[in-house]
This record gives C-alpha cells, structure tokens and sequence, in this order.
C-alpha cells in the first residue's frame, strides 16, 4: 500500500516538536513542500545534491546531541549514496532519524524509473547496525515510529509513497543562501556577517 506524499509530509510536521527536533530534506520534491507547510521546527532543505541529506543530518546530530534530527530522502538519492547507511551505523547517532520516501523514481530528474530490482532499505539499515529500522503503513504509523525512534535510534523508516506524474509540486521558492540564512537564525546562531547582510 502507498501513500500521498503529502499525507507523509502533514503527518511528520504534525508531530515534529519545537526546542527538540530539527528537519533536513533532501534535494526534490520534499525540500520544495516545505516552505508551504505548517512547519514549527528549524529546516533545512538541500536544493541541489541528490544523495546528501543523510550526511549532512548525521553531521547535524553529531554536532548537536541535544536535538533530534529528521532526514528525508528519496529512494533513488539513497542509492546514489548507500554507504551512508554504514557512517550512520558506526556513529550510532541514537538522535537521528531517517525518513526514506519510497516511490521508485528519480522523481527530481524527470520521473524516470529506478533499476527494476527489489531493494530492502530496512534490512540494509539494520545490517548497518541501526537499532530500529522499518516499513510503515501508512501516515497514520508515523507518531507511534517517530516517539520509538526517539528512544532507540539511530533509527530508519520506509515510507511506501505514491508516484503521481502530474501532482502539482511547488517550485523551489528559497535560494540557498536564504535557507541557511534562516537555519542559522532559527538556531540562533546568527554570524556577525550575516547579520549585516
């Protein structure tokens, strides 16, 4: 069974809670939602490297043991990048969640299909020595997952997602300069340069 992105995307900001969590997307049609929901956590969304969410939220997590970091990404940007699952696994960073939005497409390049093989990512995850690593339901199971991950993470969720060819997603309506302009402002650690930007 699938799910609309959008359902995916309200469930999660629903349970994201400000002072402890924070939100990173990866390139695609996640990162250009974002702006356009009710989103009461600090985000950041890459708009321009397919295959590095992961490592950047690890890096995040790491750095910030008092947050718990969200990641989304695509199927098809883990692919390009499954090694990640390993550094995650040898960081056993317990305040990282990933989110993997499984639709089968390159969706940010065109729609164009992944290789026709079956690919188990939470099988991967929990070889990679994630804790807790699952296929979800539907958007519904999120909060159950998500309060779970909390406790026992590093943790990794498949999200079975719908394809829609002709859903209407937003362009990206953030340069890259204004989403770390207001990452850094949300996390107060605004620079003195940016400041008098």
């Amino acid at each position: 069974m699938t799910t609309l992105r959008r359902a995916w995307l309200y469930g999660l900001v629903s349970e994201l809670e400000p002072g402890r969590d924070l939100l990173v997307a990866g390139l695609g049609a996640n990162a250009r939602y974002l702006p356009h929901l009710p989103t009461r956590v600090p985000n950041f969304a890459l708009c321009d490297a397919m295959g590095a969410a992961i490592p950047l939220a690890l890096g995040m997590a790491l750095a910030r043991p008092d947050r718990h970091v969200v990641v989304l990404e695509g199927d098809g940007s883990l692919l390009m990048n499954l090694g990640t699952l390993a550094s995650v696994g040898a960081a056993s960073a317990t305040n990282l969640t990933v989110l993997i939005f499984e639709n089968r497409r390159y969706e940010s390049s065109g729609g164009q299909k992944l290789p026709e093989v079956d690919v188990d990512f939470a099988a991967m995850a929990r070889a990679a020595r994630f804790p807790t690593a699952d296929r979800l339901d539907g958007a519904t199971a999120l909060g159950a997952a998500l309060r779970k991950a909390r406790e026992t993470g590093p943790a990794l969720f498949v999200l079975p997602t719908a394809y829609d060819a002709g859903e209407a997603i937003p362009p990206y309506s953030e340069r890259p300069d204004e989403i770390r302009l207001k990452w850094n402002r949300a996390l107060g650690k605004e620079t003195s340069w940016q400041r008098n930007a």
